[in-house]
């Protein structure tokens, strides 16, 4: 019965093996592309670890050979990676397991194992290890798809892997002394592995939905800035049709009092009409053609004359940018929002927005600086957050930034020094 019970185990512990290297496969080479050569290329490599663990002992150049060369094969047929970073990759990954089993093994050797239960030990205590160290490499690399969740809960996911070589360890001393308990040690040490794989797929399960949950709130704030435009764009054609419809009037009474005559009566209609046409309009500030650009910064000004800031403009853009209005939208709308939002807080008189905006040889460069009065706050992960309560809805500009400009390979800059905050945004337009 026991035989059967650590021939059971050994399947698992095989299985577990393969989905450690899938993470890894995960981490660095990308996303893997499933199809029917790779299924079969993943049962071969899944055999190959039962025969070497089951059946042949195999010799250690062999077994590192045969690993390699399987890991290589199923990563050309599932990633689209250079032959020379597929190479690398089984190489080191190979590499680094049978290092870190040698260590293993050597120190559960200079603790006292007993020979029998050394081999389980040391395969339990090994793939945790790995399995840890994939997790945080994972953690640690910036250019990931998903959102970080927060430190504190990363740190007490890791808690787990770091208790269960703790547990394990002192089950397998009491298994080295107490032989009935070999059993135990070999179950228990499978358990753990299961618990902690899935665990980690747990946290790989939160960083997806805290992705989706950021996308969603980029979503609907991109929606609400689009509203924005329509509503000035209606009422702009309103205003049109306005003018259209009462010019008509005015033009029979300018063409009579140019009749009769009433030269001095017709310059003050006309001095009437221009000041009624002029004065209900906000004043365009910024006429580069681009509608995103023009109707986002004209309408910021009237808001910035409103509340006293010195808002100086220089825009030399043409009418037409490579880049999608909805991502113009987000970018230009969050910084121009945030600088009037934090020039508020500053008495009248020395409240000021610099904006700098210029389009030259398929380079977009966008600078804007402002003033604050409050202390801006960083999460630990060194983002800017909110002042305001509600964080729900608030405090994702400057991410919602960062996920617009990472569509063109661009970069963000942020210099926050002397109570002066100032955002540099550079985007290619040969990305677009």
């Amino acid at each position: 019965m026991s035989k059967y019970l650590i021939v059971l185990s050994e399947l698992f512990l095989a299985l577990l093996h393969l989905l450690i290297i899938q993470k890894y496969l995960k981490t660095f080479l990308g996303p893997e592309k499933k199809t029917l050569k790779s299924y079969i290329e993943w049962s071969i490599y899944y055999i190959f670890l039962l025969i070497s663990n089951i059946g042949i002992n195999l010799p250690p150049h062999l077994l590192l050979s045969g690993n390699v060369l399987l890991i290589f094969i199923i990563s050309s047929s599932s990633h689209k990676k250079s032959i020379m970073q597929r190479c690398i990759f089984s190489l080191l990954i190979c590499t680094a397991w049978m290092l870190v089993e040698v260590i293993v093994m050597m120190i559960l050797n200079t603790v006292g194992f007993d020979a029998g239960i050394l081999k389980d030990a040391g395969s339990f205590i090994s793939k945790m290890c790995m399995l840890l160290l994939s997790v945080i490499i994972s953690h640690c690399i910036k250019d990931n798809h998903y959102s970080e969740i927060p430190l504190k809960y990363f740190l007490i996911i890791l808690l787990i892997p770091v208790g269960s070589i703790y547990i394990m360890h002192h089950i397998f001393l009491i298994a080295a002394v107490h032989s009935e308990y070999a059993m135990f040690s070999a179950t228990a040490s499978f358990l753990l592995l299961v618990v902690n794989y899935m665990i980690f797929e747990v946290y790989d399960w939160i960083s997806r939905d805290a992705e989706l949950r950021e996308q969603n709130r980029l979503y609907a704030q991109q929606l609400e800035l689009c509203t924005q435009q329509a509503e000035e764009r209606e009422n702009l054609y309103l205003e049109i049709r306005r003018i259209r419809h009462d010019l008509k009037k005015h033009l029979s009474v300018l063409l009579e009092m140019v009749r009769i005559g009433q030269t001095n009566e017709t310059e003050k209609y006309i001095t009437l009409l221009i000041d009624d046409g002029v004065g209900d309009r906000p004043e365009e500030v910024s006429r580069s053609g681009n509608i995103i650009v023009d109707s986002l910064i004209n309408n910021t000004y009237t808001l910035a004359q409103k509340y006293n800031i010195d808002f100086n403009i220089n825009v030399l853009v043409p009418a037409i940018l490579p880049f999608e209005s909805g991502h113009l939208a987000i970018i230009l709308g969050n910084l121009m929002e945030n600088a009037l939002e934090a020039c508020q807080e500053i008495k009248e008189g020395k409240r000021f927005i610099n904006l700098d905006i210029s389009y030259v040889k398929e380079v977009f460069q966008l600078s804007i600086k402002n003033n604050y009065q409050k202390k801006r706050k960083k999460n630990n992960i060194g983002n800017y957050i909110t002042t305001k309560n509600d964080t729900i809805y608030h405090g994702l500009g400057l991410s919602s930034i960062n996920h617009a400009v990472a569509n063109y390979q661009g970069q963000v800059e942020i210099i926050d020094r002397n109570n002066e905050f100032q955002v540099i945004v550079i985007m290619y337009g040969l990305y677009s």
